[in-house]
């Protein structure tokens, strides 16, 4: 625990530079492609359900041209006022939030497709993936790959600390055997 405290403590220190590297993409989108780790961040449901005991985020993350890395639950985490958030094991989150399907529904419709694409045209999605599958879809994946060439889509959800519109947060990405590869985004809720 000690060590990944102090991992997450160096991460904020050096990722400063790119928390200014963001880019708000409107409806919701922000996208940051100058950390080792890409990442595009669509809180557009978080904005939908800001009262839900659980919000959705969906990420799209590639790595630069020759680096691969590996991911897991305790490499993706969210900074709100300063205090790091994870995400909730799969069993308890089940039990504790219904609607998911909700989520996944209302999402599609948002049709961010287009808005989406615009910033990662040209890449395959890795459609295997998700830290948070739906009841009806296979059993959550915990660990994958990231690469240059196909993007890794998931969603992740976080029990909602009480955000309000024009709160900020920090999503970051690092690899899980080397924390020199990693990745972050801003987002600001509308």
């Amino acid at each position: 625990m000690k060590r990944t405290l102090t991992a997450l403590f160096i991460f904020i220190l050096v990722s400063t530079g790119l928390m200014t590297q963001t880019t708000d993409m409107g409806r919701g989108v922000f996208v940051n492609m100058e950390g080792q780790i890409n990442i595009l961040a669509d809180a557009g449901l978080v904005e939908i359900y800001l009262e839900s005991d659980y919000v959705m985020i969906m990420l799209f993350m590639l790595t630069d041209p020759n680096i691969n890395a590996n991911i897991n639950r305790d490499t993706v985490w969210m900074m709100y006022n300063n205090e790091p958030i994870k995400m909730p094991i799969l069993s308890e989150f089940r039990e504790a939030y219904r609607s998911e399907n909700r989520d996944a529904r209302v999402y599609d419709r948002m049709g961010k497709d287009q808005l989406i694409q615009s910033q990662l045209s040209g890449y395959p999605i890795n459609w295997d993936f998700d830290f948070f599958p739906l009841r009806s879809q296979s059993k959550s994946t915990d660990r994958a790959s990231l690469s240059e060439t196909v993007i890794t889509k998931t969603k992740l959800y976080i029990k909602n600390p009480g955000f309000k519109p024009g709160d900020r947060f920090l999503i970051a990405v690092r690899d899980i055997d080397n924390p020199d590869i990693k990745g972050a985004v801003v987002v600001v809720l509308q």
